[in-house]
């Protein structure tokens, strides 16, 4: 049905030190895409994650990679726009996108 769309619960999650500018970024970021934005964390992981695992929350926003603490969990990665094949290991294995295994989408 068109129109039926649920609405996406949203926490920000900011460092403290980056706090006004990043803050205001998510912010502008959840109004376009019209997330309910519920909470605004600075730099309490473990809250926004709880958030997510109660279901208070569907979605973590942050103004970028850099926002968040490495050593979080669970673990989250953001690919490069461009990876820079020549920082390959030796022995790593390449792959072509017609001889991956399918994978399976999980939601």
């Amino acid at each position: 049905m068109k129109g039926t769309e649920s609405v996406i619960n949203a926490v920000i999650f900011v460092r403290p030190e980056n706090y006004g500018v990043t803050a205001a970024r998510c912010l502008d970021y959840c109004a376009a895409k019209r997330y309910n934005v519920i909470g605004l964390i600075p730099g309490d992981w473990p809250a926004a994650m709880r958030m997510l695992n109660e279901g208070l929350a569907g979605v973590v926003v942050v103004a970028s990679a850099e926002q968040l603490d490495p050593d979080r969990e669970p673990r989250v990665e953001v690919v490069p726009r461009r990876l820079n094949s020549r920082r390959r290991p030796a022995n790593a294995r390449q792959y072509s996108t017609a001889s991956a295994p399918a994978l399976r989408k999980i939601r």
